[in-house]
């Protein structure tokens, strides 16, 4: 059987803070339609990693590619406008806006921002606006927060807020979504409801890489699982395979923490 091809390709990737090389050659794939784990103790350059692939970090080394282009250069809206978005470790709502409001922003290609459109197409962009609407509420429902659509953002629960944060970056129709640690401070109820909200979207064709420090999540979601320490690629295999590495044990044992947990 012919594994598939890398949607994500990320080669020797280098970043530094002052004298701290933050990651130090990082190299590693994402296999297309595949949920992928990115695993390691802290500070062995996830975030960082992650930061640099969407565009928010400017890269010192190395190169990225997404679905066949070099993005390594790329500013984080041409990314996300290519496909490819990410959640954060502390969910980003706007506050100040409803939850229903929340998906509308993350619309593409809407047709009033800009301002021919706004002055002389009046009609289509109301059409627009009732597709967008009855799009986002359809999110909302799959997501179990249609009762709260009308409800400001800040006031949601840390799990309902990550629901959100999710449902918004389907909203913008991604091929590729990387989540970071989406299941920080989520009850086990909500997490079960994530795992399954993520698994539903793969088989939609939305490629996964999470970032995620639980990992029983990581076992029971995903397909492949890739480990860094001091900020590069470590081991990538299944977790039963990094179970027996010594040095992605000794990796995390380092840390204070083992692979099993």
């Amino acid at each position: 059987m012919t594994a598939p091809e890398a949607i994500l390709s990320v080669q020797d990737v280098r970043h530094a803070f002052g004298g701290v090389q933050a990651v130090n050659g990082c190299s590693l794939q994402v296999p297309a339609g595949s949920i992928t784990a990115l695993i390691g103790p802290n500070g062995a350059g996830k975030t960082t990693l992650v930061n640099l692939v969407t565009g928010m970090m400017r890269l010192q080394g190395g190169s990225v590619e997404y679905a066949g282009q070099n993005i390594s250069h790329w500013a984080p809206d041409r990314v996300a406008r290519a496909g490819l978005l990410r959640t954060f470790q502390l969910s980003r709502e706007f506050t100040k806006l409803t939850v229903l409001e929340n998906l509308l922003v993350a619309a593409t290609g809407q047709i009033d921002e800009s301002l021919f459109g706004a002055l002389f197409r009046r009609r289509s962009v109301q059409k627009q606006e009732r597709a967008l609407v009855e799009k986002a509420r359809l999110l909302l429902s799959i997501f179990s927060l249609d009762d709260l659509r009308d409800e400001w953002a800040e006031n949601l629960s840390g799990g309902q807020k990550r629901l959100l944060e999710l449902a918004r970056a389907v909203m913008a129709e991604p091929r590729m979504l990387i989540l970071d640690e989406p299941m920080a401070g989520v009850n086990p109820a909500l997490m079960t409801r994530l795992e399954e909200h993520i698994r539903d979207l793969r088989r939609q064709g939305i490629t996964f890489l999470i970032v995620e420090h639980n990992l029983h999540v990581v076992e029971r979601l995903c397909d492949l699982v890739i480990v860094m320490a001091e900020g590069k690629t470590l081991a990538a295999g299944a977790m039963s395979e990094h179970r027996a590495n010594p040095e992605v044990v000794r990796a995390y044992l380092g840390s204070g923490a083992g692979p099993a947990e």
